[in-house]
């Protein structure tokens, strides 16, 4: 740029500034615009004001007329809508509390329905009033039936509450000559149960007698309760349990419309992470209808729908109501009363997903006993969960030692294994090396599977910890060093982004655990380094599994990475110890010893079958072979 351009450039910015300045408004003008401005703006809003006031003046004077001429009509449409229950139609919106000191249940007049349920001594994750119900459009309690005619929906009626206390409620929808339908809540001292029922008082005469069933439905949205949604939404879902089997639920992801349940119904519940609402029968439910979806509105991320029926012939339906935590022993000892009978065993413990099989026997028998007991005398879980894990190691400790005894055997024999090598490099040489190496074994008595088997043998303990964890809402929101919740991920840094298969945080318990599993692989291998050929890329997957952990145990339970940390450390542990205290020379010569015993031993029919279908293997392999060279 030349002088001359710059010079006219400064120019030009100087006559614009100058411009602006010169024609900038004073501050008198400014003051009378200002008060243009407000004048305008209040002549604007007189008039509109103006016209709402007219609006408003017309609209009552056409209500009071109309309503005036349509009473009559109004009274004919309702009488056409709700039959004999067209007194019901409309009415004022009354709310009952009942209250004990687990559970808080506000009632509805409309409808008589629940319209919100608080679960008292938690919280939410952000620190708010447990709500496993809230007051929201989406959830709704309602019956449907037949009066003559006409179809009756009891979420529009009206009810008067005839009866108030603390704990119990009674509401009525009357018709003429002595009759009403009733509906009768009671909230149990020391309990999470809702009892629940529905009576229709002196009403032969008014319901529909060719209708053989009225239906019950109750839809329900479930709120966000839990850090981390995504691991809620994945453990929450619509179960159900017929009279005499299992607990069973729908897909926990994928959408499921209108699946009929075929069977006697016990039970149906919204189950949440940690927290259940739950419909009991008192006998059972004779047909049943549910449906789930995942949803996004209003803080809800799944909504729950079942509609259930009872027979007409029934003078009174009673159910209950469980509206509580996910707790296997308040689950179990959870009883309903009915005609006077108390039913055992309802089965709402199945709602704890502790495993199948022998996964969750092992759970029922053992881990949950000794968490519980643990429990009585220790605050901290962290502690309990330390003090869990060595016992259990203790309580395995001998298979762990019978497995590295058995690994340190075959590893004495590497010098032996390695001349077998020699004999036989040749690849196709393999059936005979590996005949040779299995008879060498057999000599000295022991079996390639001895180390492993042990080790399988603990597998079922290590998945049912993997299942008892995550479902333990004893560890909910209890912290433990940098945990805050021993039930969620542990986070040390939150990342401004998300790594797919990973998360948007850095969890330091499941880094700990896999850098433990790294450290526990590395000492294993190198004991069963017996001089073999391992399989190819062997041990590339020993080690790619610990990162892979790292992946998958991003957002699990923290109390769960942190077991499996304190697992591989004492493992690591016991396998220094162990290897100091064995004295390898001294397996050696037992072993030579053993090989002397049995060299002059007469083979049993099973082994000399085995080594004569080895034989004949070997055999044909070499015709194979033979066959290709030509």
């Amino acid at each position: 740029m030349d002088k001359n351009t710059l010079i006219g450039i400064v120019l030009c910015i100087a006559v614009f500034i100058g411009f602006s300045l010169y024609n900038r408004p004073s501050e008198e003008q400014i003051q009378a615009q200002k008060r243009y401005r407000d004048s305008v703006a209040a002549v604007h809003a007189e008039r509109v004001q103006a016209e709402l006031a007219q609006e408003r003046l017309r609209d009552s004077i056409a209500g009071l007329s109309e309503s005036v001429l349509t009473d009559s009509a109004q009274m004919a449409d309702y009488a056409r809508q709700f039959g004999k229950f067209s007194g019901c139609a409309f009415g004022e919106e009354k709310e009952v509390v009942l209250e004990n000191e687990n559970v808080k249940v506000t009632l509805n007049s409309k409808g008589a329905k629940i319209s919100e349920v608080e679960v008292l001594g938690y919280q939410t994750y952000s620190g708010e009033p447990l709500m496993v119900m809230k007051k929201d459009a989406l959830n709704e309690m309602n019956i449907d039936f037949f009066c003559g005619s006409q179809a009756v929906s009891t979420k529009k009626l009206f009810f008067n509450c005839v009866k108030q206390t603390k704990n119990e409620a009674v509401f009525r929808a009357a018709v003429d000559g002595g009759s009403w339908l009733e509906f009768a809540y009671s909230l149990q001292e020391g309990s999470y149960l809702l009892d629940y029922s529905v009576t229709f008082h002196n009403l032969d005469g008014v319901l529909n007698k060719n209708s053989s069933y009225i239906d019950f439905t109750w839809n329900q949205a479930l709120p966000v309760l839990e850090r981390g949604n995504k691991w809620e939404s994945q453990h929450s879902g619509l179960y159900y349990k017929y009279e005499d089997d299992g607990a069973e639920y729908l897909s926990l992801t994928a959408d499921e419309d209108k699946t009929n349940l075929n069977g006697f119904t016990k039970w149906i519940a919204y189950k949440g992470e940690f927290f259940s609402s739950v419909l009991i029968a008192g006998a059972h439910f004779a047909n049943a209808e549910v449906s789930f979806r995942n949803i996004n509105t209003n803080n809800n991320f799944k909504f729950l729908s079942s509609r259930v029926g009872f027979s007409v012939s029934d003078t009174v339906k009673n159910m209950a109501f469980y509206f509580g935590p996910n707790k296997f022993k308040t689950l179990k000892e959870t009883v309903l009363t009915a005609n006077g009978e108390t039913q055992d065993d309802l089965g709402l413990q199945e709602l704890v997903p502790l495993g199948w099989g022998i996964f969750g026997w092992i759970n029922r028998i053992a881990i949950i006993p000794l968490f519980n007991w643990l429990g009585s005398f220790i605050s901290s879980y962290g502690l309990i969960i330390l003090i869990m894990t060595v016992i259990i190691k203790i309580v395995i400790f001998p298979l762990t030692y019978k497995s590295y005894k058995s690994t340190a055997s075959m590893r004495v024999l590497k010098p032996q294994v390695e001349e077998i090598n020699k004999k036989y490099p040749k690849q196709e040489q393999a059936m005979e090396k590996q005949q040779a190496v299995m008879a060498l074994y057999r000599k000295v008595g022991i079996s390639p599977m001895g180390g492993c088997l042990p080790l399988l043998l603990q597998m079922p303990i290590l998945i049912a910890m993997f299942n008892f964890f995550p479902a333990s809402i004893e560890l909910r929101q209890q912290g433990f060093l940098w945990a805050t919740d021993l039930s969620s991920y542990d986070s040390i840094l939150d990342l401004p982004f998300s790594i797919p298969w990973y998360g948007d945080h850095v969890s330091l318990f499941t880094l700990l655990m896999a850098a433990a599993m790294v450290v526990s692989t590395k000492i294993n291998s190198s004991q069963m380094d017996t001089g073999s050929q391992q399989m190819p890329g062997m041990k590339m997957m020993m080690y790619f599994m610990p990162v892979m952990m790292v992946f998958w145990f991003n957002d699990y339970s923290s109390g769960l990475s942190y077991y499996y940390f304190l697992s591989n450390i004492i493992t690591i542990i016991q396998m220094i110890i162990i290897r100091r205290t064995l004295d390898e020379e001294e397996i050696l010569k037992k072993l030579n010893s053993k090989a002397a015993k049995n060299a002059g031993k007469k083979k049993s029919g099973f082994m000399a079958r085995l080594e004569e279908a080895q034989r004949r293997q070997l055999e044909e392999m070499k015709k194979q072979q033979n066959k290709k060279r030509r």
